[in-house]
């Protein structure tokens, strides 16, 4: 059973994005230095951080809660890219560009972030190499992410988007030191449709579905994974 989970994550790497800096990650001065100029800064349940487009202030650190990173498709559907977790790092791809904000940014929850402005940032980032050595790593991590769940979604359909969709989710939704791989999915059926690329209506009959197969129970808004080798197996990853 070990060997199966196992191998469920080695496969799940290229397809979980995570940032790959968080704040216990930083190095030491580096942290130091960006907990001396961040400020706190609160958001709301759906409230959001940043739109696409918008010209970036600074880098984000995020302390509680959970964030999506979202575009709005042609079509006016929503699609959530990643969601992020507490003690990652984000907003500093367009401060490395120079560019605008590539997507949009809200709260799934209420949350709490240390906000370090761009000047600072900057300023931090020219002083330490192995802090620039992380974030090269990250945007290449999230560029192959990005590659390989265009293709799933291109090729797969709506069971094997979900399943996939619910094997990432569990992971980014473990607690600190959580010991069980079972965790609590605790997201709005609209955000989890978003995430998984299909209709709201499909969503619900989809996970009726698995529910019915005992892949998976639900208790209220919150989904469980019961079979997680039934969920990967149908990914055909």
């Amino acid at each position: 059973m070990n060997k199966i989970r196992g191998k469920i994550k080695d496969a799940l790497k290229n397809f979980h994005f995570y940032s790959g800096i968080g704040l216990e990650l930083l190095p030491k001065k580096a942290r130091i230095e960006l907990e001396n100029v961040s400020k706190i800064i609160k958001l709301k349940k759906k409230q959001i951080l940043y739109k696409r487009y918008d010209s970036p202030k600074g880098i984000y650190i995020l302390l509680k809660g959970k964030i999506k990173i979202y575009q709005l498709n042609y079509d006016g559907s929503i699609q959530i890219l990643f969601i992020y977790t507490q003690g990652e790092i984000f907003g500093y791809r367009p401060l490395l560009s120079l560019g605008k904000h590539p997507v949009s940014s809200a709260a799934i929850e209420d949350c709490e972030l240390l906000f370090v402005d761009k000047e600072h940032f900057l300023k931090i980032l020219s002083n330490s190499v192995e802090l620039s050595n992380q974030l090269l790593k990250s945007v290449n991590h999230e560029f192959t992410v990005l590659v390989n769940r265009f293709t799933v979604f291109a090729q797969r359909g709506i069971k094997e988007r979900l399943a996939l969709s619910l094997l990432l989710l569990n992971e980014k939704f473990k607690l600190q030191n959580q010991i069980i791989e079972e965790s609590e999915i605790k997201i709005n059926r609209t955000d989890l449709a978003n995430f998984a690329g299909t209709s709201l209506e499909n969503l619900v009959r989809t996970l009726r579905t698995f529910e019915e197969k005992k892949y998976i129970r639900t208790i209220g808004k919150s989904i469980f994974i019961e079979n997680f080798e039934a969920l990967y197996v149908l990914t055909g990853i």
